[in-house]
């Protein structure tokens, strides 16, 4: 991995971590958002694609609300169908 650009001691490191941020006036908390780390100073840097990809779900048009049909049966039907 390539040498740490803050302290220029340590070295990067891809890891996951916590990604906090403000949202409207909400903290957004996304657990395990790739990262490159350095071991030494902590000093981060996420990874572009997660975020264009986070950005894009935080601002895209809500999906409307799903609605599901369940067939029922009683067992009227049964006996009806059975005779």
């Amino acid at each position: 991995m390539n040498m740490c650009p803050a302290c220029h001691t340590g070295r990067l490191q891809r890891r996951s971590m916590v990604y906090l941020e403000w949202h409207g006036q909400k903290w957004l908390i996304v657990n395990r958002m790739p990262a490159i780390v350095c071991d030494v100073c902590g000093e981060r840097a996420y990874d572009r694609d997660a975020l264009e990809n986070l950005q894009r779900l935080l601002w895209s048009n809500p999906l409307p609300n799903p609605t599901r049909t369940i067939a029922t049966t009683t067992s009227q039907d049964v006996k009806s169908k059975s005779i």
